[in-house]
């Protein structure tokens, strides 16, 4: 399978990739900043401004995804690139404390791994993910995600009964 780069210069390429998400979902938020299309997004549309972003706009790549801790809310950030220098960055707010999202695998099969690390340090789920584990911190009796900013740091208290 041949790779086709995304045509024309970096600005055409955001003002169509705009423009796409823009006709194609209703956006909280939307704008270029540099060389980035910056979207806000509704959680239960993720999935279908992903399928976009991949399917009729070209972009290829998700370069990572990661969560911001804002006590009671968290925000899910995602970096897409389209190989030649343009950038779309995503972001979603998830509220509440078990915070559920659905996953993007089936779009971005390397979403994989950023989805596992998301649950496994904040403790983000991925509906539909295929293999929603941990992924750094071991499985068994291990209930915290430590970089959550609830996450008390003590040694005494969260290793406790582990040794």
């Amino acid at each position: 399978m041949a790779l086709a780069m995304p045509e024309g210069d970096l600005q055409t390429r955001l003002d169509r990739y705009l423009t796409g998400f823009r006709n194609g979902h209703g956006l909280e938020e939307s704008v270029i900043e540099g060389s980035a299309v910056k979207l806000v997004v509704r959680p239960e549309i993720i999935t279908a401004v992903m399928a976009t972003a991949r399917e009729r706009l070209g972009v290829r790549h998700l370069s990572f995804i990661t969560v911001v801790d804002r006590r009671g809310s968290f925000e899910v950030n995602y970096e897409l690139l389209d190989l030649r220098g343009a950038r779309v960055n995503v972001k979603t707010v998830i509220e509440g404390e078990e915070p559920v999202i659905d996953t993007i695998t089936s779009v971005y099969p390397s979403a994989n791994w950023h989805e596992r690390e998301a649950y496994d340090m904040f403790g983000v789920a991925f509906k539909g993910h295929p293999d929603m584990r941990r992924i750094y911190m071991w499985q068994d009796h291990f209930d915290h995600h430590p970089l959550l900013k609830s996450f008390e740091i003590s040694t005494k208290r969260t290793f406790e009964g582990l040794r």
